[in-house]
């Protein structure tokens, strides 16, 4: 109900949109939670909470707000929250309708509360005196019914589920799956204020993360147990290489039945990959001013020095000098372990004007010639820090520089 500084709600957003036919879409800030940046909270919050979906892809309100507003060729009506609210009868509680139908009709155990025209932008709200029991909306396009939504009071939980998101891998070692755990009632519902520690077992297969949607959770997405939140849990698994026949996972938590899922493993060999050599792009070039005198190729800025020298991207020239001379490119980097071990290259992608090429001061390469052209250099192998220095003739009136990135790469 109530937006951040910098943004609007789900639907108020969607209907500034909707109404403006010469805007072609939006995006949703954002469609699925991730860590990092809990705005507007703090520490120990641990991911966003504005997703239309959770960190393990569970839908949550405007998920079924934005289907029921962009879906039209088939009914769609979903209601929130759920109706488990131990300890709160009486109190009220607000329930939406998410729907693309005319018009919806809820129900509490059977008697009518209202019936609501649908705004499709704000959606029909009801604040009910929470009841345990059924409670039930109806939906109505040209007076005739065409859909539903239930939500029931859960009881307490008994047993756990595993549902997996399908059920065949491929024997890789890549091949991957999500599992959904629940917790249900004695009646096979799903009870969504279930927060129980649950823990796992694999046969012939492996689990890679384990998640709840829950953005202040801070237990481990490895291993092998994770709580349920609101009900819910995610297991990911994956196949063994060279693996085949049946992969099998079993859940517990105290007190509750546990459960079991099966998936079937199919021989299989992994893709084939082409190799892309490891490169590193160097960033973070010094650029002297133009010089008339000829500068010593070990020449560097100051630390404090912020003005004399400026900063350059490969990827543009720099524009012409009138009257020409020197210039010097400067730029720090550590290469890759195979690069220390073995020696690279440096290939400079486009390089404008003469130029002679120094690393930790000692000369390596020259280019002689002023038109754009392409120079691969061999890099000698070394520990550390290395220092790359390119010391450029200036022709006056034209322009100069690095026009193509910088990269270092290994041999081969």
């Amino acid at each position: 109900e109530e937006p951040s500084s910098w943004g609007n709600t789900h639907r108020k957003a969607w209907e500034e949109i909707a109404k403006r036919p010469f805007v072609a879409g939006a995006f949703v800030w954002t469609g699925i939670d991730y860590r990092g940046e809990p705005t507007p909270f703090e520490w120990p919050s641990a991911s966003s909470f504005f997703g239309a979906m959770d960190l393990c892809g569970f839908p949550k309100m405007a998920f079924f707000l934005h289907r029921a507003q962009w879906i039209k060729d088939r009914p769609l009506l979903d209601l929130a929250p759920h109706w488990t609210w131990p300890g709160r009868e009486g109190q009220p509680i607000k329930v939406m309708a998410l729907t693309n139908a005319e018009a919806v009709e809820l129900r509490l155990n059977g008697r009518l509360i209202s019936r609501q025209v649908v705004d499709p932008y704000v959606m029909p709200s009801w604040t009910v005196p929470y009841a345990p029991g059924r409670l039930e909306a109806i939906g109505y396009v040209g007076g005739r019914p065409v859909s539903k939504a239930v939500v029931e009071t859960a009881g307490p939980p008994v047993a756990l589920r595993l549902t997996p998101d399908r059920t065949v891998l491929i024997g890789d070692g890549a091949d991957a799956a999500p599992i959904t755990v629940e917790a249900l009632d004695k009646a096979g519902r799903p009870v969504p204020t279930a927060n129980l520690p649950v823990t796992f077992e694999i046969d012939n297969g492996r689990i890679i993360g384990l998640g709840n949607g829950d953005p202040n959770c801070h237990e481990s997405e490895k291993g092998n147990a994770r709580s349920l939140f609101n009900g819910l849990a995610q297991v990911i698994v994956q196949s063994d290489r060279g693996s085949s026949g049946v992969l099998r996972l079993k859940a517990s938590a105290p007190g509750l039945k546990a459960a079991q899922t099966a998936l079937s493993v199919q021989p299989g060999t992994r893709l084939a990959e082409p190799r892309t050599p490891p490169v590193s792009i160097l960033s973070g070039w010094r650029l002297s001013p133009v010089v008339k005198v000829r500068p010593d190729a070990s020449t560097k800025p100051a630390d404090n020095d912020m003005n004399s020298w400026g900063w350059a991207n490969p990827g543009a020239l720099q524009d012409a000098s009138p009257e020409g001379g020197f210039v010097l490119y400067r730029a720090t980097f550590t290469p890759r372990g195979t690069v220390r071990r073995a020696g690279g290259k440096l290939v400079f992608g486009r390089l404008t004007g003469p130029a002679e090429i120094y690393v930790d001061g000692v000369k390596i390469a020259s280019k002689t010639d002023a038109a754009p052209s392409p120079l691969t250099v061999l890099l000698p192998a070394k520990d550390g820090e290395r220092t790359l220095a390119v010391l450029m003739t200036v022709a006056p009136g034209q322009a100069f520089g690095m026009g193509a990135a910088v990269i270092v790469e290994e041999l081969g």
